[in-house]
């Protein structure tokens, strides 16, 4: 409950004050979406994916300090159960289980924890210039179509990602989960990170050889279907 309720929400605070000025709107609409996931219902895979892949170092921090937070409460026997994860929710139900001990020092404990891990984060974020979500590289202005606010015409915005993944044409397989568009490609060498980023995603992992991530935010499943029809159309 630390963790996910306050810790991991204190990361994702810190990865957007950490962020560029440019591309801090669309880094923290992923990192909003992901606190509050994390927050209300104890999973942490949307926030956790948002900086693992680009800063594995900083998942490892995030593991020791969860081993830390987990052997305070234990030590002091600050307990509560769960029937599902470690969010908000869980822990109100936990309030009517007779084995829940000390409850309501999860809460301190929590608000320790968010500032442990937000000023953890900050400081590695800064001293080690990671690319955490809204800190990657910036691309020549003139080149990209500014979708990081207003009316996003998602197809517009699809037709690039498509053209940065290489075409219909090389496309095997095509997914998404709550804010990525997964792809599985044919030629990994046809594949320009650059041209992605045109669009202000938050950022381009390869979590294989032939994998390709792109992260949107919330708003992927409009993306991916526009991206969906495209190579329909053309494939």
């Amino acid at each position: 409950f630390p963790v996910m309720m306050f810790g991991l929400p204190g990361a994702a605070l810190a990865m957007y004050h950490t962020a560029k000025d440019n591309r801090r709107k669309v880094a923290g609409s992923l990192l909003l979406a992901g606190a509050l996931t994390s927050f209300l219902t104890g999973v942490t895979e949307p926030l956790e994916f948002a900086f693992m892949f680009l800063a594995p170092g900083l998942y490892l921090v995030h593991a020791l300090l969860t081993g830390i937070a987990v052997f305070i409460a234990a030590s002091f026997k600050w307990i509560a159960g769960f029937g599902f994860s470690a969010g908000l929710i869980d822990y109100l139900l936990s309030l009517n289980i007779p084995v829940a001990t000390n409850i309501f020092m999860l809460i301190p404990l929590g608000l320790a924890f968010f500032a442990i891990y937000y000023f953890t984060f900050r400081f590695i974020i800064t001293k080690f210039d990671l690319k955490t979500p809204g800190r990657e590289d910036d691309i020549d202005e003139n080149e990209g179509e500014d979708l990081s606010g207003g009316d996003v015409d998602f197809a517009q915005m699809a037709a690039q990602i498509l053209k940065g993944l290489g075409g219909a044409e090389n496309i095997d397989s095509l997914d998404h989960c709550i804010t990525r568009l997964r792809v599985e490609v044919k030629d990994r060498l046809a594949v320009n990170e650059k041209e992605i980023k045109k669009t202000r995603v938050s950022g381009v992992i390869r979590p294989s050889k032939l994998g390709v991530q792109v992260i949107v935010g919330p708003q992927v499943q409009f993306v991916y279907e526009e991206v969906k029809k495209l190579v329909e159309k053309q494939g």
